[in-house]
Protein backbone atom coordinates (compact mmCIF):
# COMPACT_ATOMS: atom_id res chain seq x y z
CA UNK A 1 0.00 0.00 0.00
CA UNK A 2 1.38 3.38 -0.94
CA UNK A 3 1.86 6.12 1.63
CA UNK A 4 -0.85 8.09 -0.15
CA UNK A 5 -3.44 5.31 0.02
CA UNK A 6 -2.55 4.63 3.68
CA UNK A 7 -3.17 8.29 4.51
CA UNK A 8 -6.51 8.24 2.66
CA UNK A 9 -7.67 5.22 4.68
CA UNK A 10 -6.53 6.43 8.08
CA UNK A 11 -7.33 10.13 8.15
CA UNK A 12 -10.90 11.40 8.12
CA UNK A 13 -11.56 14.65 6.29
CA UNK A 14 -11.83 17.64 8.59
CA UNK A 15 -15.31 19.06 9.06
CA UNK A 16 -15.90 22.33 7.28
CA UNK A 17 -15.68 25.27 9.70
CA UNK A 18 -18.96 26.86 10.70
CA UNK A 19 -19.95 30.09 9.03
CA UNK A 20 -20.50 33.17 11.21
CA UNK A 21 -24.28 32.68 11.05
CA UNK A 22 -23.99 28.98 11.95
CA UNK A 23 -21.67 29.77 14.85
CA UNK A 24 -24.07 32.48 15.97
CA UNK A 25 -26.99 30.03 15.96
CA UNK A 26 -24.98 27.36 17.78
CA UNK A 27 -24.16 29.80 20.57
CA UNK A 28 -27.74 31.05 20.91
CA UNK A 29 -28.98 27.44 21.07
CA UNK A 30 -27.27 26.88 24.44
CA UNK A 31 -28.16 30.20 26.07
CA UNK A 32 -31.82 29.67 27.03
CA UNK A 33 -31.23 26.29 28.77
CA UNK A 34 -28.44 27.94 30.76
CA UNK A 35 -30.65 30.89 31.67
CA UNK A 36 -33.34 28.49 32.88
CA UNK A 37 -30.77 26.69 35.03
CA UNK A 38 -28.67 29.58 36.33
CA UNK A 39 -30.74 32.72 35.79
CA UNK A 40 -29.26 36.00 34.64
CA UNK A 41 -25.98 35.23 36.42
CA UNK A 42 -24.92 32.84 33.66
CA UNK A 43 -21.42 33.69 32.42
CA UNK A 44 -19.92 33.71 28.95
CA UNK A 45 -17.54 31.02 30.19
CA UNK A 46 -20.50 28.73 30.93
CA UNK A 47 -21.99 29.54 27.53
CA UNK A 48 -18.69 28.76 25.79
CA UNK A 49 -18.34 25.45 27.63
CA UNK A 50 -21.89 24.43 26.72
CA UNK A 51 -21.31 25.35 23.07
CA UNK A 52 -17.94 23.58 22.98
CA UNK A 53 -16.00 26.67 21.98
CA UNK A 54 -13.43 29.05 23.43
CA UNK A 55 -14.88 31.98 25.35
CA UNK A 56 -13.28 34.44 22.96
CA UNK A 57 -15.19 32.91 20.06
CA UNK A 58 -18.40 34.37 21.47
CA UNK A 59 -17.05 37.88 21.04
CA UNK A 60 -15.93 37.21 17.49
CA UNK A 61 -19.61 36.67 16.67
CA UNK A 62 -21.27 39.09 19.10
CA UNK A 63 -19.73 42.49 19.89
CA UNK A 64 -20.70 42.23 23.57
CA UNK A 65 -22.88 40.33 26.02
CA UNK A 66 -25.83 42.70 25.47
CA UNK A 67 -25.83 41.80 21.77
CA UNK A 68 -25.89 38.11 22.69
CA UNK A 69 -28.85 38.60 25.05
CA UNK A 70 -30.73 40.61 22.42
CA UNK A 71 -30.14 38.03 19.70
CA UNK A 72 -31.33 35.30 22.07
CA UNK A 73 -34.49 37.28 22.89
CA UNK A 74 -35.23 37.88 19.21
CA UNK A 75 -34.84 34.17 18.48
CA UNK A 76 -36.96 33.12 21.46
CA UNK A 77 -39.79 35.47 20.47
CA UNK A 78 -39.49 34.90 16.71
CA UNK A 79 -43.10 35.19 15.39
CA UNK A 80 -42.60 32.52 12.72
CA UNK A 81 -41.23 30.07 15.25
CA UNK A 82 -44.08 30.81 17.64
CA UNK A 83 -46.76 30.14 15.03
CA UNK A 84 -45.02 26.96 13.86
CA UNK A 85 -44.81 25.67 17.46
CA UNK A 86 -48.45 26.54 18.07
CA UNK A 87 -49.56 24.69 14.95
CA UNK A 88 -47.48 21.69 16.00
CA UNK A 89 -49.07 21.72 19.46
CA UNK A 90 -52.54 21.67 17.90
CA UNK A 91 -51.86 18.99 15.31
CA UNK A 92 -54.56 16.32 15.29
CA UNK A 93 -56.97 18.09 17.64
CA UNK A 94 -60.51 18.94 16.58
CA UNK A 95 -62.60 19.68 19.70
CA UNK A 96 -62.38 23.03 21.44
CA UNK A 97 -61.42 21.79 24.91
CA UNK A 98 -58.50 19.71 23.64
CA UNK A 99 -57.25 22.69 21.66
CA UNK A 100 -57.37 24.91 24.74
CA UNK A 101 -55.57 22.34 26.91
CA UNK A 102 -52.81 21.80 24.36
CA UNK A 103 -52.39 25.50 23.72
CA UNK A 104 -52.29 26.31 27.43
CA UNK A 105 -49.64 23.63 27.92
CA UNK A 106 -47.59 25.14 25.08
CA UNK A 107 -47.95 28.67 26.44
CA UNK A 108 -47.00 27.65 29.96
CA UNK A 109 -43.86 25.90 28.72
CA UNK A 110 -42.97 28.79 26.42
CA UNK A 111 -43.49 31.32 29.21
CA UNK A 112 -40.56 29.86 31.14
CA UNK A 113 -38.21 30.49 28.21
CA UNK A 114 -39.58 33.96 27.55
CA UNK A 115 -39.40 34.96 31.21
CA UNK A 116 -35.79 33.81 31.51
CA UNK A 117 -34.82 35.88 28.47
CA UNK A 118 -36.76 38.96 29.56
CA UNK A 119 -35.01 38.96 32.93
CA UNK A 120 -31.62 39.44 31.27
CA UNK A 121 -33.08 41.93 28.79
CA UNK A 122 -34.10 44.16 31.70
CA UNK A 123 -30.44 44.57 32.51
CA UNK A 124 -29.65 45.38 28.89
CA UNK A 125 -32.37 48.04 28.72
CA UNK A 126 -31.32 49.61 32.02
CA UNK A 127 -27.92 50.38 30.53
CA UNK A 128 -29.19 51.34 27.07
CA UNK A 129 -29.78 55.09 26.96
CA UNK A 130 -31.62 54.77 23.63
CA UNK A 131 -34.25 52.40 25.07
CA UNK A 132 -37.62 53.90 26.01
CA UNK A 133 -39.04 52.08 29.08
CA UNK A 134 -42.62 52.67 27.96
CA UNK A 135 -42.07 51.34 24.47
CA UNK A 136 -41.23 47.64 23.95
CA UNK A 137 -38.85 46.75 21.11
CA UNK A 138 -40.32 45.86 17.75
CA UNK A 139 -39.58 42.14 18.04
CA UNK A 140 -41.72 41.94 21.19
CA UNK A 141 -44.63 43.71 19.50
CA UNK A 142 -44.40 41.41 16.48
CA UNK A 143 -44.23 38.33 18.72
CA UNK A 144 -47.35 39.34 20.64
CA UNK A 145 -49.28 40.05 17.44
CA UNK A 146 -48.28 36.67 16.03
CA UNK A 147 -49.36 34.92 19.22
CA UNK A 148 -52.73 36.66 19.26
CA UNK A 149 -53.25 35.87 15.58
CA UNK A 150 -52.51 32.20 16.23
CA UNK A 151 -54.83 32.05 19.24
CA UNK A 152 -57.61 33.79 17.34
CA UNK A 153 -57.19 31.26 14.52
CA UNK A 154 -57.63 28.50 17.10
CA UNK A 155 -61.07 29.80 18.11
CA UNK A 156 -62.32 30.83 14.67
CA UNK A 157 -63.67 27.38 13.64
CA UNK A 158 -65.56 27.24 16.95
CA UNK A 159 -67.23 30.63 16.64
CA UNK A 160 -70.65 29.03 16.98
CA UNK A 161 -69.68 27.56 20.37
CA UNK A 162 -68.52 30.88 21.79
CA UNK A 163 -70.41 33.60 23.63
CA UNK A 164 -67.69 36.12 22.68
CA UNK A 165 -65.71 36.93 19.54
CA UNK A 166 -62.69 34.70 18.79
CA UNK A 167 -60.39 37.67 19.42
CA UNK A 168 -61.77 38.03 22.96
CA UNK A 169 -61.46 34.30 23.61
CA UNK A 170 -57.85 34.49 22.41
CA UNK A 171 -57.10 37.31 24.84
CA UNK A 172 -58.71 35.43 27.74
CA UNK A 173 -56.72 32.28 27.00
CA UNK A 174 -53.48 34.21 26.80
CA UNK A 175 -54.25 36.00 30.09
CA UNK A 176 -55.21 32.83 31.96
CA UNK A 177 -52.24 30.84 30.70
CA UNK A 178 -49.62 33.50 31.24
CA UNK A 179 -51.06 35.71 33.97
CA UNK A 180 -50.06 33.45 36.85
CA UNK A 181 -46.55 32.90 35.51
CA UNK A 182 -44.33 35.69 36.75
CA UNK A 183 -41.15 35.96 38.83
CA UNK A 184 -41.89 35.07 42.43
CA UNK A 185 -45.20 33.34 41.68
CA UNK A 186 -45.88 30.60 44.22
CA UNK A 187 -46.31 27.10 42.80
CA UNK A 188 -49.64 26.71 44.63
CA UNK A 189 -51.19 29.40 42.43
CA UNK A 190 -50.03 28.23 39.02
CA UNK A 191 -52.88 27.09 36.79
CA UNK A 192 -52.63 23.77 34.99
CA UNK A 193 -53.68 23.45 31.33
CA UNK A 194 -56.84 21.60 32.42
CA UNK A 195 -57.71 24.33 34.92
CA UNK A 196 -57.26 26.95 32.20
CA UNK A 197 -59.65 25.01 29.96
CA UNK A 198 -62.19 24.52 32.78
CA UNK A 199 -62.28 28.23 33.63
CA UNK A 200 -62.44 29.26 29.98
CA UNK A 201 -65.31 26.96 29.12
CA UNK A 202 -67.27 26.86 32.38
CA UNK A 203 -66.26 29.97 34.33
CA UNK A 204 -65.77 30.09 38.07
CA UNK A 205 -69.37 30.50 39.21
CA UNK A 206 -71.31 27.40 40.23
CA UNK A 207 -74.28 26.80 37.95
CA UNK A 208 -77.76 26.57 39.50
CA UNK A 209 -79.83 23.44 39.03
CA UNK A 210 -82.34 25.36 36.95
Amino acid sequence: MSAHSFYDCRVSPRAAPLSADERRDAIIDVVVPLLLEHGSDVSTRQIAEAAGIAEGTIFRVFPDKAALWTATAERTLDPEVELAELHTALAGTTDLRSKIVRTADHLLERSQRVMAVMMVMRGVWMHDKTHSPGRPPRFMIDANRALMAGLTELFEPHRGELSVEPEVAASVLRTLALGSRHPGAHADYLLTPDEVADVMLDGVRRRGKD
